[in-house]
C-alpha cells in the first residue's frame, strides 16, 4: 500500500540557511527519539513533507545519508522561512 502522503501532494525540498546544533536538533525534533551527536549544518537539504498556514512554516525530514530508509528519519520538525530555502516547489 502506497503512503497516502505520496498520493495526495507531492513533496518539495528544502536547504538549510543556518546551522541548528545537537542541543536545538534534540529540542525541537519531533520525533520520540533523537540520534546522539545528531546537528543539521548550513546547507543540508531535507525534504518538505507538509506546508502550514499561507507558507508560515514547513514540516521538514532530514537524513543523515539523504534517503530514508523503511519510512523512515532522522530528524522531523517544524522550520520557518528564515530557516530554509524552498527548493523545488511542486503543486
Amino acid at each position: 500500500m502506497r503512503d497516502a502522503l505520496d498520493v495526495a501532494m507531492p513533496m518539495s525540498t528544502a536547504r538549510l540557511l543556518r546551522e541548528l546544533s545537537e542541543q536545538e536538533c534534540r529540542q525541537r525534533n519531533a520525533l520520540s527519539r533523537s540520534i546522539p551527536g545528531f546537528a543539521l549544518r548550513s546547507g543540508d537539504v531535507g525534504t518538505v513533507l507538509e506546508t502550514l498556514g499561507n507558507n508560515e512554516a514547513f514540516l521538514v525530514e532530514f537524513n543523515r545519508n539523504g534517503k530514508a530508509k523503511n519510512g523512515e528519519c532522522d530528524w522531523l520538525g517544524v522550520l520557518y522561512p528564515a530557516e530554509i530555502e524552498v527548493m523545488d516547489r511542486q503543486g
